[in-house]
């Protein structure tokens, strides 16, 4: 029990890490003043809310979420329910039950973690790769696979991260139960996905994205 509970701490620090901890590098100094909606020589019209996938695809630090969200849902699902079942004492209460539901508590403090950033104030990101991350371990690789190619695919005609993330959720519902996946897990991979809009909607604020920080030089 001791390997699994070193198992369950390394998952909880990969998943309960603030992304903006691990940002990496100092930020670039430019001879130009770069606009923050997009750059130099690409940037956004006005309005334009929608997500680049060459952009995001670029980014060193949406693959460590990537990462880092896989392995610790993996060493989450593998470790607390041996965990638990080590621990419970009471025959009334189903382990598997309790196990499922800790790890969904898990995920979803994992999820708010990672899209609140206080700095000079408090501003909400979607978590994208990360959330996408979490759906192999509650669902399954086959789900989550097709489910990440599908959505890069559909977002050519999403507007934003809220539609985005939204039906990103929805399909991944389908897609469980396609696969034969426990419906309560196609459950959780839902309310993941749809966890980040709620909240933003409930706090009257607008997912922001992931912009580099870069530092202005004007000549």
């Amino acid at each position: 029990m001791l390997r699994d509970v070193l198992i369950l701490l390394i998952g909880l620090g990969l998943l309960w890490t603030p992304r903006s901890w691990l940002r990496l590098g100092a930020p670039r100094k430019t001879r130009k003043k770069i606009a923050s909606t997009g750059g130099p020589v690409k940037d956004r019209l006005p309005g334009d809310h929608s997500i680049w996938i060459e952009k995001e695809f670029k980014r060193r630090q949406n693959w460590i979420d990537f990462g880092r969200a896989i392995g610790g849902s993996f060493a989450v699902v593998g470790s607390v329910p041996i965990v638990v079942e080590a621990m419970i004492a009471v025959p009334s209460i189903s382990s598997t039950q309790l196990a499922f539901s800790i790890q969904g508590v898990i995920f979803l403090a994992a999820v708010v973690i990672q899209m609140v950033r206080i700095e000079e104030r408090m501003t909400l990101f979607p978590p994208i790769f990360f959330v996408m991350g979490l759906s192999f371990a509650v669902v399954g690789w086959k789900a989550g696979t097709i489910g990440f190619g599908a959505i890069w695919v559909i977002n050519l005609v999403l507007p934003n991260p809220v539609v985005f993330l939204t039906t990103y959720g929805s399909g991944m519902v389908i897609l469980s139960i396609f696969f034969g996946a426990n419906p309560k897990a196609a459950v959780l991979t839902a309310a993941l996905a749809i966890m980040p809009p709620l909240v933003a909607v409930l706090l009257k604020r607008r997912l922001a994205q992931f912009r580099k920080k870069t530092k202005i030089a004007v000549r």
